[in-house]
């Protein structure tokens, strides 16, 4: 029961995760400045659309909704399939422990180079965070 509430709380937050970075990336090729675009030291466009926004040419939004969306299904397997469910947790967990170094390098960016915070990014982080800790409480419980 425990697995499944945490697996459920995983695939609940890689949605919300998914809509912000579809939201993100659309925004990264938009002319149309973001709804959360409040002031130069709070703006997703400031964040969105600078140097650091891309990796190789790709936006990391587009990163982030590929990694969500293959987080959503491993975790749709996981919840269809028991015998899976260790090793799709162990994915997820390392996943994110990837993902929260690179959150930590792009708030560094954020903080001491652009000199402004993405709300939606920040959001993202959140979203992280909980998949993690989800995860490493379900990696604990085998």
């Amino acid at each position: 029961m425990v697995q499944k509430r945490g697996l459920v709380i995983i695939l609940l937050y890689s949605i919300f995760a998914i809509i912000i970075s579809s939201y993100l990336l659309y925004q990264h090729y938009s002319d149309t400045s973001s709804f959360c675009d409040v002031s130069a030291g709070l703006s997703c466009d400031i964040v969105n659309r600078s140097l650091y926004s891309e990796i190789f040419n790709m936006p990391i939004s587009g990163f982030s909704l590929a990694m969500f969306i293959f987080i959503l299904v491993i975790t749709l397997i996981a919840l269809n399939n028991k015998k899976y469910i260790s090793k799709i947790i162990e994915v997820i967990y390392y996943l994110m422990l990837v993902s929260i170094l690179f959150s930590l390098y792009l708030l560094y960016i954020e903080a001491f180079v652009l000199y402004s915070f993405c709300p939606l990014c920040l959001s993202l982080n959140v979203a992280i965070l909980v998949i993690f800790f989800v995860s490493l409480h379900l990696k604990r419980g085998k």
